[in-house]
């Protein structure tokens, strides 16, 4: 097992930001921090910013753990384009 860090952006349409490692264990703890100016969006690949279809709420400068599965696509969405890299994602895989 390795400690994975990626860096990502998020755009005001979905965009997948990462897919876990292949060789992630089951249920593996990813840590997503939020470094952009305002607040994002995490879910699967129909979310949105509001409604019904609304996705995980991380809000800026601070960070949510999911647990995800080997192979799991992460998506997320803002009201405005972040700078490259504001979203960093760790794990250990």
């Amino acid at each position: 097992m390795a400690f994975k860090h990626f860096n990502a952006g998020t755009l005001t349409t979905v965009s997948l930001i990462h897919q876990v490692d292949k060789n992630a264990s089951p249920q593996t703890a990813i840590n997503i921090y939020n470094g952009h100016s305002a607040a994002i969006f995490v879910g699967d690949a129909t979310i949105t910013t509001s409604g019904a279809t609304i996705g995980r709420t991380i809000a800026n400068g601070t960070s949510q753990i999911f647990y995800a599965n080997a192979g799991d696509m992460i998506y997320a969405i803002s009201a405005a384009a972040s700078a490259a890299g504001a979203v960093v994602i760790t794990y250990s895989a």
